[in-house]
């Protein structure tokens, strides 16, 4: 009957009625947390009878019921330990009976529990990966369980080195390495010998591709010494199958096949060798290289070869840019073939490129704009110049000025259109030519020598922009140009940039929306730009005052290019510079901003019908807390009717999307007003429903906007008490869930910075014995950082200096000294940020005041090397800070796109009133001043005292003398 039921449910989720679809998601979600759920669905997707569809809705719910619960404690709602055990036991045996699209979603809630879980809690995972690898006959099984592995070993890629990760490596290399070579020596052999039918082909194509995907993730963090042994096989295999031809796995006209893939792949793994094994690659360069160029020559213009040309060229670049005993690059004519038939073939845009620019601005941007991932032939080429010129700079610059010189001269003699993209390609060489260092956030730092920057603006830049032609023409080179200017924005002197920033200006209200989206962008990194003066001081290079009349001229034709939807819809570079135009101008623009904030709030709810791109999401919202930011303070209730009623639409209509963003712009809202609107009093009720704090990504904005009325405690003190016992609840709900865990201790914190004891003292006892409880089950240093800060927040604020002892000493007698001795005195010498060791400090003065520890030497001699540490008293000592975030740097890059199945949290940057920077520690200007205050007048003489004993102390009484 159970199953039955799942059966309909999964049915109605794809019903197409919204309605049907978000009961049956509902009842689904709250099936969850039985214990069992999770199995019979699995069951489900085993049964045959089961109709393809419904096979794949419940596929893709297991998915994402993993990616939801699987981190979360039993305890919480999460997976139970049974159900965990038994969905590992039977989830690779199912995933490669499973039909292709119910596999897919499979494998991907196998990866997603691996990622926690592999190798120390699935350690039947690898043995039944290599013996399906080793008894199976059956292409497919083959061929799947090799993915399986792919994307299992795929996390080893992003981690960061340390002796787990190392650990982890050595186990699955040492169980994984013969059957991994035994499969690729067979299936290279396979492909190789040439007599394999299409079907077959494709499947060992596939094989391979996984194979060399896994050889790539075993081999990127060390080089096991299997691998070092038998390099000769996988290198002979590799070259083998760069030469291989077959139209079968060949591509078509825009896709790229599974041939072109692999060599991609294969390239790649070449890449991995040049730039960390160059020792054990060296005797493999020449012939690497020499097949690498062959093939890159051999490639036509089509797009199916674009990531192979990158990659391939990506190669050639990491070659390059290395020092070898016998290096190719030696040799004049190497350097100029491959400025001639790679380099300069691929910067100058074909027609396809010329295309897209036109039909597709959207995919042209960002495969151009700095810091998108795509990697293109032109991006490519631009980094193997920088290579080739790490070691040949003079060579390579005289090669290609040359080529410059004549490409301007063709310029002249060609038809316009020709001799733009000539111009283009100029630009792009230019611009290859000159950076030798940069940075995402400071742009270019270093400069090629032998290019003059300057000259090369003034001769080419510089006309084109200020070119009198109407704003529909010459959209290609004006694009260059404006890229021009963003790179070397430092470069430029402000009077250089003064004389083209009116046009610059002018474009942003361009038709071409590649135009109008570069003049934005350039605008927007012109006023990020930052001098450092000779006293190290850092400060904006152009001043809001000077800047206030150009930037607030393009704040309205932005808003109207959005408002049409025309050119690039929801495009969030457009976006990204009214929020920075604002962040920039600060009171400058408060009057503009109060008048822009309607048509946001309009844009706003337009665009909480269909939320479709989360930059483009995360920028609106930035925009509107930076102007709220300033005009809040000064006109609450002009900036409160502007936004209001759009915020409160959102949270009717539950716009998941925006939800995390609203949450922290009332937050703004709230803290900015004097008094509270009564749409704040009707709201707090809702703002603790269980169904809002499931949603991972809205639990940050929920803790942010609790905060706010935290602060206002005295107005709403009846609300906060009435409705505690809820707070806690939800604390404890995300408390128990590794992603939100954190948000938890800012609860938490927000409670004790800003909360009197009385509004929650009853509840202390519960609340210590939740944390002690996760402190057992979860063992991670910053689970344990998080508690000793948090913990010291409380001493810190509390008015009660025993009330933390006396309610641990009730809980279990000597618990404070235990916890001083193995937790908190570990995490005094993490590395902590400046107001986490202010608080540290300020916490440990008033436990070292406690009985219990007082009268404990060994308990104080812990506390007395902990301030050493955290004040930073050793001779030697450069004291760990973690870095603070700087505010300037608005705005994630990667907007946040989150994970498909739910909308992931960005924190806004504008979302607190100046001021609230300082952290957890806003009433502690100086540490030392006040720990020294706090300190000297109880403990000077007990330190003088243990420092006699304790060498280690001795900085600590010298502090308080």
């Amino acid at each position: 009957a159970q199953m039955a039921q799942l059966t309909q449910l999964l049915q109605q989720t794809v019903a197409g009625n919204p309605h049907t679809m978000q009961a049956a998601t509902q009842k689904l979600r709250h099936a969850e947390s039985s214990p069992g759920f999770g199995l019979m669905l699995l069951q489900l997707l085993r049964e045959a009878s089961v109709d393809a569809g419904t096979r794949q809705a419940g596929a893709i719910y297991f998915k994402n019921y993993i990616r939801r619960q699987w981190t979360v404690e039993a305890a919480g709602g999460g997976v139970a330990p049974s159900d965990r055990q038994a969905i590992k036991q039977h989830l690779l045996s199912l995933m490669l009976q499973a039909p292709k699209l119910v596999q897919v979603q499979l494998a991907a809630g196998l990866e997603e529990i691996s990622i926690t879980d592999y190798p120390g809690d699935w350690q039947s995972l690898l043995p039944e990966i290599v013996q399906h690898l080793k008894t199976s006959q059956d292409m497919t099984v083959l061929k799947g369980t090799m993915e399986t592995a792919h994307t299992v070993f795929l996390k080893f890629r992003s981690q960061k080195r340390s002796p787990d990760l190392l650990k982890e490596i050595k186990y699955t290399v040492d169980g994984f390495q013969e059957t991994h070579l035994a499969v690729f020596k067979a299936a290279c052999e396979r492909i190789l010998g040439g007599s394999l039918p299409t079907d077959q082909l494709t499947l060992h194509m596939e094989l391979i591709k996984a194979t060399v995907g896994a050889f790539f993730s075993l081999n990127v963090v060390d080089l096991p010494e299997f691998f070092e042994d038998h390099r000769e096989d996988y290198f002979k295999g590799f070259l083998g199958l760069l030469k291989y031809q077959s139209p079968a796995v060949t591509g078509a006209a825009d896709q790229p096949g599974l041939l072109e893939q692999v060599k991609a792949s294969i390239c790649e793994c070449f890449t991995l060798f040049t730039d960390k094994y160059q020792e054990e690659f060296a005797p493999f360069l020449l012939p690497c290289v020499k097949d690498v160029w062959e093939l890159l020559v051999s490639l036509d213009q089509q797009e199916k070869n674009d990531q192979l040309a990158a990659r391939g060229i990506g190669f050639l670049s990491s070659a390059a840019a290395t020092q070898w005993p016998q290096s190719p690059f030696e040799d004049p004519n190497v350097l100029s073939g491959i400025c001639e038939k790679v380099v300069f073939p691929n910067i100058v845009l074909r027609d396809s490129d010329a295309e897209m620019f036109e039909d597709n601005p959207a995919e042209y941007v960002r495969r151009d704009l700095e810091g998108a991932d795509q990697e293109t032939r032109r991006r490519s080429s631009m980094d193997l110049v920088k290579a080739m010129g790490k070691w040949h700079e003079a060579k390579v610059t005289e090669i290609l000025v040359g080529y410059v010189k004549a490409l301007i001269d063709q310029a002249r003699q060609v038809e316009p259109k020709r001799a733009e993209r000539f111009k283009d390609a100029c630009i792009y060489l230019c611009i290859a030519l000159a950076v030798r260092g940069q940075t995402r956030k400071e742009g270019v730092t270093v400069v090629n020598p032998n290019v003059n920057v300057g000259e090369f603006f003034a001769n080419l830049v510089l006309p084109e922009l200020n070119s009198p032609e109407p704003l529909t023409q010459k959209c290609l080179v004006r694009a260059s140009c404006l890229k021009f200017v963003a790179v070397f924005r430092n470069q430029l002197a402000r009077e250089q940039v003064g004389l083209v920033l009116q046009s610059i200006c002018k474009l942003v209200a361009s038709p071409s929306p590649v135009v109008h989206t570069y003049a934005a962008n350039c605008l927007e990194l012109l006023i990020s730009v930052r001098d450092k003066s000779a006293q190290g001081q850092v400060a904006l290079r152009y001043d809001a005052a000077s800047m206030r009349p150009s930037l607030l001229q393009v704040v309205d034709p932005i808003l109207q290019t959005i408002a049409s939807m025309k050119g690039i819809e929801m495009n969030e570079y457009l976006m990204r510079t009214v929020a920075r135009i604002f962040t920039f101008l600060k009171q400058q623009g408060a009057e503009a901003g109060l008048a822009t904030l309607r048509p946001l709030a309009t844009i706003l709810v337009a665009v909480s019908a269909n939320p479709s791109n989360p930059m483009f999401n995360h920028n609106l919202f930035e925009a509107i807390a930076s102007i709220v930011k300033v005009c809040a303070p000064m006109q609450p209730d002009a900036v409160e009717n502007a936004l209001l009623p759009s915020l409160g639409q959102i949270l009717e209509r539950n716009v998941a999307d925006f939800l995390p963003y609203t949450f922290q712009t009332l937050g703004l809202l709230l803290d900015a007003s004097p008094s509270a609107k009564p749409m704040y009093q009707d709201l707090f009720a809702r703002l603790l429903t269980a169904e809002l704090w499931r949603a991972q990504a809205n639990v940050p904005g929920l803790v942010r906007l609790l905060r706010a009325y935290f602060m206002k405690h005295t107005i709403f003190a009846e609300l906060l008490r009435t409705h505690l016992q809820a707070i806690l609840e939800r604390f404890q709900f995300i408390l128990c869930n590794r992603k939100t865990e954190s948000s938890a201790f800012d609860l938490l914190n927000a409670m004790y910075m800003h909360l009197p004891l009385e509004l929650y003292g009853q509840h202390l006892k519960t609340l210590l014995t939740v944390l002690l409880t996760r402190l057992q089950s979860g063992k991670s240093a910053k689970l344990h950082r998080d508690f000793v800060v948090s913990c010291s927040l409380f001493m810190h604020r509390s008015s009660n200096g025993t009330a933390l002892s006396q309610t641990l000493h009730e809980i279990q007698p000597g618990l404070l000294t235990n916890l001083l001795t193995n937790i908190w005195a570990p995490v005094l010498k993490m590395t902590l940020r400046l107001d986490e060791r202010k608080i540290c400090v300020m916490g440990l003065a008033k436990i070292m005041a406690v009985d219990e520890v007082r009268q404990n030497p060994q308990s104080l001699n812990l506390c007395c090397a902990g301030l050493v540490h955290l004040l930073g008293l050793m001779p030697s000592a450069s004291v760990a800070v973690a870095e603070e975030s700087d505010d300037e740097d608005l705005l994630p890059r990667d907007g946040g796109a989150g994970l498909e199945f739910e909308v992931s949290f960005s924190k806004l940057q504008n979302t607190d009133l100046p001021g609230a920077s300082s952290g957890l520690a806003p009433d502690i200007p100086d540490m030392h001043t006040a720990a020294k205050a706090v300190l000297r007048p109880a403990f000077s003489a007990v330190v003088m005292q243990l420092a006699a004993g304790n060498a280690e102390l001795q900085p600590l009484a010298h502090f308080l003398q």
